[in-house]
């Protein structure tokens, strides 16, 4: 997969999620806050696939990819972790947001 397919995606959850808080907004009139763990969520995602697929591009030898495997798998391992923690800590952040 390109790295521009990747980051595309990312865009596409972003303006998903931008048109979501903007609709929850004209429709109560408040707005949420305190949800940047959900805000955050896609980036590191987005981080975690572009690590692998780095990872690919390096172990099956495409051209212009370079890095060591083993630190992209770890680097990419540690996104996926952060990746789980903003999630629930952004779950979190909304639940106590709309009780």
């Amino acid at each position: 997969m390109e790295n521009k397919r990747i980051w595309a995606m990312v865009g596409v959850v972003y303006v998903i999620m931008a048109t979501l808080l903007t609709t929850y907004w004209m429709a109560t009139s408040t707005q949420l806050t305190g949800i940047t763990g959900l805000v955050l969520f896609p980036l590191v995602a987005g981080l975690a696939v572009q690590c692998f697929n780095s990872r690919w591009q390096v172990l099956h030898q495409q051209q212009g990819a370079s890095g060591d495997p083993r630190l992209l798998l770890l680097l990419g391992l540690a996104c996926i972790v952060a990746s789980i923690a903003c999630l629930v800590w952004g779950a979190g952040q909304l639940m106590t947001q709309l009780n």
